[in-house]
């Protein structure tokens, strides 16, 4: 039974993107990395736009599927609330409707002020 090079080529390209969809889920998402991933959000949350892009909505989805332990959603907490200094304009209104816009179940509103360390406890 012979494989053809091509065969073999779209099983190893499938075995490493399973492979870094693993570690990428696997730990916890570096705060700059956060930030990018928001980035296409401050359109809408400075309220310049009516709905979020979908580039936005996408950054949201993954966001949510990275944190999954409690320990996740504390730190993804505080790189948002760090995240929002920089994003002088936030309306924070605005950045609590944004999970349902994009279709996001989350259940924490992230607001200036919020204790991420206990809000996950």
């Amino acid at each position: 039974m012979a494989i053809s090079l091509k065969t073999l080529v779209l099983f190893f390209t499938a075995a490493l993107s399973c492979t870094y969809t693993y570690t990428v889920f696997a730990m916890p998402m570096p705060c700059n990395e956060v930030a990018r991933m928001i980035s296409p959000c401050a359109s809408y949350l400075a309220g310049r736009s009516t709905m979020p892009y979908r580039l936005c909505c996408g950054g949201m989805t993954v966001l949510n599927q990275t944190a999954v332990t409690p320990s996740d959603k504390m730190t993804m907490c505080n790189c948002l609330k760090g995240v929002a200094n920089h994003f002088p304009t936030v309306d924070f209104s605005r950045a609590a409707l944004l999970p349902s816009l994009c279709g996001v179940s989350v259940n924490v509103t992230i607001t200036p002020s919020m204790d991420c360390n206990s809000a996950f406890l």
